[in-house]
């Protein structure tokens, strides 16, 4: 669950078009699945596109070096953060405040928990389409796994249309809410009320 601290009160205010734009994406750097390579190259051809854009890495691990030498090798080293690991909580909260868009662009995931958070802070997020991510966010927030220019699409896409941006922060925070502990609680309980409905149907089936 996501507890209560973690949410904001209200989706994020409608921008101006144009400006710079911050992507940030939160994850461990130990492997590849989470794919912080094809966001690196996703950035740099953006970059070419001419769009004001900035990536913020939060998270430590030992694939830093190898995601310095890409940014590099891409020409974008001065568009890219890394912030190391940050506390869990209010650190992590403010990074995403200062942020405009989340994106996490996985090979493989379950529901990412990382996706959530951002969510319950009314941002904006680019996933793929593995995993749960399709439980999370709307199919035209979603990229296949892998595919750097379709990520880069979707991106350029997204910070171009204020209102677009606008209307995925209303939405997700309206679906983040739903991971709440009292909500969680209460489908919690129906589930097993379900359970013990069911497995007391089959018991009677069996001794008839």
């Amino acid at each position: 669950f996501i507890p209560p601290e973690a949410f904001v009160d209200e989706p994020r205010p409608l921008k101006a078009a144009g400006g710079p734009r911050t992507l940030i994406m939160v994850g461990h750097m130990n492997q590849l699945y989470k794919a912080p390579h094809v966001l690196v190259d996703a950035l740099a051809i953006c970059r070419k596109q001419g769009l004001d854009l900035r990536v913020k890495f939060v998270g430590e691990g030992v694939l830093m070096p190898f995601l310095k030498e890409r940014a590099a090798a891409a020409g974008v080293t001065d568009r890219v953060e890394f912030t190391g690991g940050l506390p869990t909580g209010a650190p992590i909260r403010a990074a995403l405040d200062q942020a405009d868009v989340f994106v996490l662009p996985s090979f493989q995931e379950g529901l990412p928990r990382a996706v959530v958070e951002a969510m319950a802070r009314a941002l904006p997020c680019i996933g793929s389409t593995v995993g749960g991510f399709p439980e999370l966010l709307t199919a035209e927030d979603l990229v296949e796994a892998g595919d750097t220019a379709g990520l880069a699409a979707k991106i350029s896409q997204v910070i171009v249309d204020p209102e677009r941006m606008h209307r995925m922060s209303a939405r997700n925070l309206k679906r983040a809410l739903e991971y709440r502990p009292d909500v969680l609680r209460t489908r919690r309980l129906e589930f097993f009320r379900h359970v013990r409905a069911e497995s007391e149907k089959w018991q009677r089936t069996q001794t008839a």
